[in-house]
């Protein structure tokens, strides 16, 4: 509505000035159009420059989180920026986990990503958005047509995700798989793993002779979860300094 204010105080004051045979009305008249004509384009700068009638509103959501690879639990991200401030997290929520591509953080020197790793039950993000918005129907309709409604200040995204979940980079990520699957590795997690089992089992037996067979089997199935993660943590630690 200010633009049409605008053209039609500068359309009216030029009219009055020049047609209006009473020359004293019709400048009066013309001055008090050029006045409104010159507040119209004053309150558009405001509302362009300052946002003048807007304020700032924050939307948030929380959503279930999975990771890209189906059988993993690990939380992707790019290294876009040379700081590490524009990376983007890609990963997926339930609904979206038979789409061909998966949903990424949006890439904007605005937009914060911040990791927590904790006792999480379930991996979530929690996705904050801060926009201006006009404060009520009158500026709405005074200033729309300038279509700066919903205009993007910022978002901050928070992932939380477990203890056992791993944070890589795709280059990462991709090293990880290959080392995992490679024929050396498998064969030191075997001979290694064994002997790390077959230790704790003797350890447990020297501590509690009158184990049963079942109390043993329990610490076997400890001791091969810990040596995987013990054996999974270190890989993870070469690749990401080599990285």
């Amino acid at each position: 509505m200010v633009i049409i204010s605008i053209i039609i105080c500068a359309a009216l004051a030029y009219y009055f000035a020049v047609f209006l045979q009473n020359k004293k009305v019709g400048y009066s008249l013309s001055f008090t159009f050029i006045a409104l004509f010159i507040l119209s384009i004053v309150l558009l700068v405001a509302n362009e420059s300052n946002h003048f009638g807007m304020k700032k509103v924050t939307e948030s959501k929380t959503e279930q989180i999975q990771t890209v690879n189906k059988g993993s639990k690990v939380l992707l991200y790019k290294n876009l920026g040379t700081k590490g401030k524009e990376n983007i997290y890609i990963y997926r929520t339930p609904e979206t986990a038979n789409n061909k591509k998966p949903q990424t953080t949006k890439v904007d020197l605005h937009v914060k990503n911040n990791i927590k790793v904790g006792n999480y039950d379930a991996a979530t993000m929690t996705q904050k958005t801060t926009r201006w918005e006009y404060k009520n129907d009158f500026y709405s309709f005074l200033f729309g047509i300038s279509d700066n409604n919903k205009e993007f200040i910022k978002q901050t995204n928070t992932f939380k995700v477990g203890k056992d979940w791993l944070v890589l980079t795709t280059n990462q990520a991709k090293e990880l798989d290959k080392k995992t699957k490679s024929k050396s590795f498998k064969a030191q997690m075997k001979s290694e793993g064994a002997a790390y089992v077959k230790a704790a089992v003797m350890k447990a037996m020297q501590e509690d002779p009158s184990m049963t067979p079942s109390e043993q089997k329990q610490v076997q199935e400890k001791a091969t979860k810990a040596f995987k993660a013990q054996a999974m943590e270190k890989l993870v630690e070469e690749i990401t300094e080599d990285n």
